[in-house]
């Protein structure tokens, strides 16, 4: 039995159930004016009447994810990745709600925000010592989960053709997190390396901040992505993870 395959399958089912939980509020505080208003509808009919006005996102991306941290009585802060790994790419994303908008020679451009709840799992295990970005093998390993919610300010331009549904979209959101994850890692001290125990099996807050880039073709979308998280477990700690992906939306 292959129990790292479950231990995953595990940790991806309680992200999502978390990241289902806070999309539907982050939904329903964006939506106050369209809620259901009768005393006797309860917190999953608001939940289901603003998830059906969103979509999810789904998709395999490729992305370069690096811990850092740092330890009592060492120098500095440790730097492990995984040299880059196929992941999924799992969202909730709120309907789009436009600020402002332009007409140009073909299509508009459009400045609005919307929310996004995103959920992974990461594994690194090579360590960074002699490069910023290849790691090396040395036995020590990071691994956990995060999921992030942020309104997410962004510019669109396009139907770039007439009659087609194809855009450009650029934003940039930040906005509250959980993170879990733990290990070994190598650090510099006075007497040499050493390695240490980092993280903590329980979830702690986290700062989530998420910044794309975005070719969507209908439901198709190309993305070139960023994330950032900084739990506030009292140690700089940090996740850091880009890539580029395809995946496709689907209505709620």
């Amino acid at each position: 039995m292959d129990f790292g395959a479950l231990k995953k399958l595990r940790v991806a089912a309680i992200v999502w159930i978390f990241l289902s939980v806070f999309s539907s509020f982050a939904q329903a505080a964006g939506n106050d004016a369209k809620a259901p208003e009768t005393a006797s509808a309860s917190l999953t009919d608001v939940a289901i009447a603003k998830l059906e006005k969103g979509s999810i996102t789904l998709g395999l991306a490729y992305t370069q994810v690096t811990y850092k941290t740092t330890h009592a009585n060492t120098i500095g802060n440790t730097q492990i990745t995984d040299n880059g790994a196929p992941s999924l790419i799992i969202e909730l994303n709120s309907s789009e709600k436009k600020l402002k908008s332009w007409p140009l020679r073909v299509g508009s451009a459009i400045i609005g925000w919307d929310i996004n709840a995103s959920a992974s799992y990461f594994d690194t295990h090579y360590q960074l010592i002699n490069s910023a970005f290849r790691g090396q093998n040395i036995g020590t390993r990071v691994s956990g989960g995060f999921i992030g919610v942020a309104p997410t300010l962004f510019l669109k331009m396009g139907p770039l053709y007439p009659g087609r549904d194809i855009y450009w979209k650029v934003g940039y959101g930040i906005g509250p997190g959980l993170f879990q994850g733990s290990g070994t890692a190598l650090f510099n001290s006075p007497q040499g390396g050493v390695i240490n125990n980092v993280g903590s099996s329980s979830a702690v807050f986290a700062l989530y901040n998420t910044a794309s880039w975005q070719f969507q073709v209908g439901h198709w979308y190309l993305d070139i992505m960023g994330k950032w998280l900084l739990p506030q477990d009292g140690n700089r700690t940090s996740l850091e993870s880009y890539g580029f992906g395809l995946a496709y939306r689907f209505d709620l």
